[in-house]
């Protein structure tokens, strides 16, 4: 397949009506959402089941009234089905907070459905085509080992391999087409991300391709006997080569008009790096949409910090500068995880004010006036779940001279500050050395073109930086200085970095793997 270039552009240029896709694990809602959840003894006399059937309706407007498209709630995975009981022999159902509403006033998919079409959002079945979460799983993938994949034994990994396991997926998709009004599904592969096992799924691809094939004949004759088109997406891992490597073949995808919208997605942080140019050429020219992924979480190693809108709005430029046509959340809920579990990041507050966040990501003219923030951190430090590195970074050597540069993309026109009457952008790089010894000393380049020393401001952390405040790090520097453009450019941009002092008593690479980049734009004049 030949693809034609996507260049970056200031100008996002969307296509569709569909700005955000709203992905809900399978007990999302029934945890931090609905009152009565079962675990919960001392709610059980706040209004029964009639009140979850009332509070779902009620977050589903909640979604709607914040600027959400697409609802996209899990439905399936290994440990079974949820949010309805299935009649299938083969497929058991999966518990969830949502099962204390009585079934009199219709299982939480009709409900959910019903109420999404009221709102003019389209509810997405979601399926885990490769979970691996604890538990052996239910229903025919618990009884059948020898469908399980070789390379994670003993946790139900399913292997699509067998037909048997492709038919048991497929069986309970085409009894949600014949039970509920679904508006299509989400085929969502990075949750765990291997569905072949590793010395075959190379050749595996047209495996998949098949099963996608034979959904989409499916999906397409429901649509027609309903006298609508239904939707099928898939949620994929955020790069070509990683999909390529794990046996799921896109462009064919996209290509043979097989999904109707591309999630590309890093398995849990935001990765504001990430070049999405490349799905965006696949996609534009086909009627196949494009929605990039950003998630609460930062990088692994920090679990105490969550996305600000400052940094969503920054991931999201890249991502509209990219091609895309709309942006996808992913874990969302972390936002408001304290509403039940204190030991996450998201305060109870979290919920419904971060939901205002998801307004912001419908477009990006208005960013012009707010602040951004991007972070380009190494979001696995070791290997991804998808088996590709993830680790940007700068290794100095050693040595007087070394040199060493890192990428980092910011979808910006830096103006430098002017005179009194005409304001510009305030912009800083703070870059974070890991791993760096008091007596070390760098020099910084921006695309060629020297920072001043007297621009530089370098701050020894002596106590290093607890966990409380991001990733745990031991004694190190870090610097700032001004950034403009020129020499910043909108796009992607070198940072180069030389050693020009050690010290005589630390060993090991000088390590640079956090870089940021603030933005604030001029205030506006008042009227």
């Amino acid at each position: 397949m030949k693809h034609s270039h996507v260049e970056l552009t200031r100008t996002s240029q969307p296509r569709g009506d569909a700005r955000i896709l709203y992905a809900s694990d399978n007990n999302n809602i029934g945890m931090y959402i609905l009152t009565n959840h079962p675990q919960d003894q001392l709610t059980t006399n706040l209004g029964g089941s009639a009140h979850s059937a009332r509070e779902l309706r009620r977050h589903l407007n909640d979604l709607a009234d914040n600027g959400v498209d697409l609802f996209a709630q899990c439905v399936f995975a290994k440990q079974g089905a949820s949010w309805f009981t299935p009649d299938h022999p083969d497929h058991a159902h999966r518990p969830t907070g949502l099962d204390a509403i009585d079934r009199s006033v219709g299982e939480p998919v009709e409900i959910a459905v019903d109420q999404c079409h009221r709102r003019r959002m389209k509810f997405i079945a979601k399926f885990r085509m490769a979970d691996r979460h604890g538990g052996t799983g239910r229903g025919l993938i618990c009884d059948r080992q020898d469908l399980w994949n070789p390379d994670f034994p003993g946790v139900a990994a399913m292997d699509y391999t067998h037909d048997e396991t492709r038919n048991w997926v497929f069986a309970i998709l085409d009894e949600i087409l014949r039970r509920f009004d679904v508006d299509g599904f989400e085929f969502n592969y990075i949750r765990n991300m291997h569905t072949f096992p590793r010395a075959t799924v190379r050749e595996s691809h047209a495996i998949m391709t098949d099963f996608i094939r034979r959904t989409r004949r499916r999906i397409d004759e429901e649509g027609g006997r309903r006298g609508r088109d239904l939707i099928l997406g898939v949620r994929v891992p955020q790069t070509l080569q990683e999909c390529r490597a794990l046996g799921y073949d896109v462009p064919t995808w996209v290509r043979d008009g097989l999904v109707d919208y591309v999630a590309p997605s890093d398995f849990f942080f935001t990765d504001f790096n990430e070049r999405f140019e490349a799905f965006a050429a696949l996609t534009r020219g086909t009627p196949c949409m494009l929605y990039p992924t950003v998630h609460p979480m930062l990088c692994v190693g920090n679990d105490t910090q969550l996305a600000l809108p400052q940094h969503y709005r920054a991931a999201v430029r890249n991502i509209y500068a990219a091609g895309a046509d709309g942006v996808s959340t992913f874990n969302y809920m972390y936002h408001w995880c304290r509403r039940r579990h204190a030991g996450y990041p998201g305060p109870a507050s979290g919920y419904p004010t971060a939901l205002a966040w998801l307004r912001e990501m419908r477009h990006t003219a208005h960013f012009d006036s707010l602040p951004r923030h991007y972070l380009f951190y190494p979001i696995w430090s070791g290997e991804s779940p998808s088996g590709q590195s993830k680790n940007d970074r700068i290794a100095l050597e050693r040595r007087i001279g070394s040199r060493g540069n890192y990428r980092f993309r910011i979808a910006e026109d830096l103006a430098a500050p002017g005179a009194a009457d005409t304001p510009g952008m305030l912009s800083e790089m703070i870059i974070t050395a890991s791993s760096s010894a008091l007596g070390d000393g760098l020099t910084f380049a921006v695309n060629g073109t020297p920072v001043a020393a007297d621009d530089v401001k370098a701050t020894w952390l002596a106590e290093g930086r607890p966990a409380k405040w991001g990733r745990p790090l031991e004694p190190c520097w870090t610097y700032m200085f001004p950034l403009t453009s020129p020499p910043a450019v909108f796009g992607d941009n070198r940072l180069e970095v030389e050693v020009t002092a050690l010290d005589v008593k630390a060993e090991g690479h000088i390590i640079i793997d956090e870089l940021e980049v603030t933005v604030l734009p001029p205030m506006a004049p008042e009227h």
